[in-house]
Order: structure tokens, then sequence, then C-alpha cells
């Protein structure tokens, strides 16, 4: 859906005021009213390395040269016995054969979204022997390719053993249901619930957006501070495309009818659909990326992310089993999966500029401050749950991004107190109407609103942000 070309210049034309010289220095680095540079974010299309290469390294030389990656490869057989790559015997050519399609930059030729075969829909997504194998070789091979062709700054050689398991240990993927010949996705070892798309596919979606190269190194650079900031800044990359696309899905549930409704499959979210948008009717006729919530996102981000070799490990908050990412290489988690779309969070600099958003990677936590909110000793069940989501109400009153100044602004169109009103309501898990009067919250957002145009300008910012949802 495209925006009124009206609007758009109504945006573009309003100056910030002199009185922003008043704001906190984060407020005054860029004019929140004009639309933000750059392209909208792209669709996966056809992407091939910059350079064509026409020799291809020797894959099974290098493998030996990095005996860490070589063992770390290991596919589930039919029989549940692990296969190590060195075990592979003949098989090992049908990985070579991928990874020099791979290198080249062919398409793997794999479809978008596999065949779920499951007979009960409802509570499993299943595929052949045959697809699982053909999905999990193309992914071997990708990131492989992509290690040796050197696309990126950071390298798996350096990764740690659990890292090495996301990106290699097939049962990462999916697991092998012997009684019914299968492999099934959201496997007890982690694969997460989400339905797999071809490497090459979300690669190209993941390129054509520049996620994984906002940083590139000098040749030969490998300080640890320089590479830690070159994968955060593509994980927060990844974090403001789901910020500015996602919607959750309604109602929650994973029945068959529920899943089919939003990503018209019977299973769960493929990748591919969650990338690409899709249409439930029973919403709307407008074109949504749905997510499964957090447990969809958390799986989402994981897939996603491992295919620019950055491991993604799933993790469960108590005492209601939410979900969220966990980066090891980066030691962050999100406080919640669903974080990155929480109104108060949703929206990059991209879609409403640097005054109205804020940088994703604060919305990492540590692990220090991860298991002091969920795993100290004496932590009631109720102060576990107030802490799911702590992070976002945390940074939105230090920032005020758009969300929460749309949600006062709501307030205020009907005459709620501030104790009455759904920025109380919204942030009540974390902060106390006192705490926050005594922060001087609504005098900061008043003063921000004042200084950015006004409550219709910043209504008109939020529908254009809203737009980008729906393309």
């Amino acid at each position: 859906m495209q925006s009124s070309p009206n609007r758009r210049r109504f945006l573009k034309n309003i100056g910030i005021t002199t009185a922003a010289l008043m704001l906190p220095m984060y407020w005054t680095k860029a004019n929140a009213m004009q639309l933000p540079a750059g392209t909208p974010w792209q669709q996966p299309g056809t992407w091939i390395p910059p350079t064509q290469f026409q020799y291809v390294p020797k894959l099974s030389d290098w493998l030996n040269q990095h005996p860490n990656v070589r063992d770390a490869i290991t596919w589930e057989r039919t029989d549940l016995v692990m296969s190590p790559y060195a075990s592979w015997g003949r098989s090992q050519s049908s990985l070579n054969d991928a990874y020099i399609k791979a290198f080249r930059g062919y398409a793997s030729g794999l479809p978008k979204v596999p065949v779920n075969i499951a007979p009960t829909p409802d509570s499993a997504t299943m595929i052949s022997t045959a697809d699982a194998w053909d999905l999990y070789l193309a992914h071997v091979a990708h990131s492989l390719a992509i290690e040796i062709r050197g696309d990126l700054p950071w390298s798996i050689t350096q990764m740690s053993a659990n890292e090495l398991k996301v990106l290699f240990d097939s049962r990462q993927f999916f697991s092998r249901n012997v009684n019914l010949d299968t492999y099934q996705f959201n496997g007890v070892f982690g694969g997460g619930f989400t339905a797999l798309a071809p490497p090459d596919y979300v690669y190209s979606f993941l390129q054509l957006n520049d996620i994984p190269n906002q940083l590139k190194l000098a040749a030969g650079q490998t300080n640890t501070t320089v590479l830690y900031d070159a994968k955060a800044r593509a994980y927060s990359r990844l974090l403001s495309w789901c910020g500015d696309k996602m919607s959750h899905f309604l109602v929650g549930s994973t029945s068959s009818a529920n899943m089919q409704a939003h990503w018209q499959y019977n299973g769960c979210p493929p990748v591919a659909r969650v990338i690409e948008g899709t249409i439930n009717a029973s919403y709307s006729p407008t074109l949504r990326h749905w997510t499964a919530g957090c447990f969809g996102t958390t799986a989402f981000l994981r897939a996603v992310a491992r295919t620019m070799n950055i491991a993604i490990e799933i993790k469960y908050l108590p005492p209601l089993g939410h979900t969220t990412p966990y980066v090891p290489a980066l030691d962050a988690y999100l406080s919640h999966g669903d974080d990155p779309y929480n109104s108060f969070a949703a929206f990059s600099d991209k879609v409403v500029g640097t005054n109205l958003s804020y940088p994703k990677s604060l919305l990492f936590i540590s692990s220090a401050t991860h298991d002091a909110w969920w795993f100290s000793a004496g932590l009631s069940d109720t102060q576990k749950i107030n802490n799911v989501g702590r992070r976002v109400s945390e940074i939105a009153v230090a920032y005020l991004p758009l969300g929460l100044l749309i949600s006062y602004i709501f307030d205020m169109s009907q005459g709620f107190s501030h104790a009455n009103g759904t920025v109380a309501q919204y942030l009540s898990k974390t902060y106390t109407v006192a705490q926050l009067e005594a922060m001087n919250l609504w005098q900061k957002m008043d003063g921000k609103i004042a200084v950015l145009g006004g409550a219709e300008v910043l209504k008109a910012i939020n529908d254009e942000a809203q737009l980008e949802k729906e393309t």
C-alpha cells in the first residue's frame, strides 16, 4: 500500500524549531520530522555475490584445517544415530556440490515453503527425509560458502561449540520422528516454531536490506570490540525490520485453522511468508507480516540470523514460558521475544527518524540482568511476570519514542488523568504513577510533543509508520 504523496511532502516540509535546543542531546541529533533517508525495506529478490569467483577453494581442505567446524557438522540419521561429517562417506560429495553452488551464488532451487506432511497439522510440522536432507545440506553449504568467501566481518572459526551446534547440528533445525518416518520442526533440541526457508532466499533478503553489512572492517582488522560491534549492528538491524514490519498474530492459538488463516499454511509459520507478508482475511484485506508471538519471533530470528552465521539460542522465561532469543556472541538477551514490535519499541529510525526511535541495541540485556530478573532467589512469580518486556519500558521512559507519545496523545484526547491513562497502565509493571511523576514523565512528553510540531504531526508520522507494516 502506498502512502499519500501529500502526506509525505507535508512531513518532509516540517522544520524543527529552535526550542529543540532545550531538549536532551539525543533528541537533537536529527530532524525527526523528515522522512528517514535511504530506501524502503526490500523484499527478497535475486542477489549475487558482488565478486564473481572463477576459483572455488576446496572444501575438504578447508574443513581439515578447521576441525572444530568440521566436527560440528552432524546429521541425525533415520535410525536416530548422530552421524558426523567424517563418517558420511559418499554423502560428503553432496555437501561439496551444494557448497560449490552456494559459493558461486547460484540459487539452491529449494521451495520457499516446505511441504508439511504431518498427519495432524494441529500438533506438528513435518517434512520428508529427502526434503530435510536437502534443506540441511543447503544451510550447511551456505554457512561454509559465506565464511570461505569472506562475506562477513566475523568468522565461524572463532565460534564456541554451542554456537557451531546451532549452525551445523541437524537437530537444531528439526528432529527425527521415527514412527512417522519424517523430520519435525519445533524439535526438542531447539529448532523453534518456524518452517525454514532456503538459506539463499533468506540471505538475499538480508543483503538487499544491508542487514549484515552495516559495519565494514578494514582489511585484516580483527579487534574483538570491533567485531562485536559489527555483529551487534547486524542483529540490531534485523530487530529494526521486525519492529517496522511485524504484527503479533491474532488469538494466539496454534491450531491448524489459525495457522492457515494467518500464513495459509497448516503448520509452523514459514519464514518466507513472514518475510513477504500474508493476508488474514478474517482481520482485514491488507497484508501483514504476521508473527506467532514471542515463540514465533524468537524462532524466526534464529532461522534468519543463522543465514548470516549468527547463532541464536531459544530461551524460556518462567513462570509462564514466554520465549526470548539469546545471542551468545553478544551476551544479548531480549526481555521478551515480543520486544521488537512492542508499541513502545516499534519503528526504527529508518521509518520515523532518530528523534522518535532509539538504537535497537538498547533492547539487549546481559546474562547477569537476565538472571537477576528471572532466576534470583526469592523472586515471586508476579515479579518474574512483571519483568517480561521490562527493558522496553525502561527505554521508553528514557527516550520517549513515538509509541509512548501516541499513547499520551490518546490519553489527552480522552481526558484521562495521569493515573488513569494508558501510559501509566502500560508502564505499571515497571513503574508506579508516583515514580513516573517524580521523573517528570508527562512534562517531558508535553515538551517533546510541542517541539516536534504538536499532536497532529506525530499522529501523521504514526499513520505513515503503520502503513510501512502493510508493504
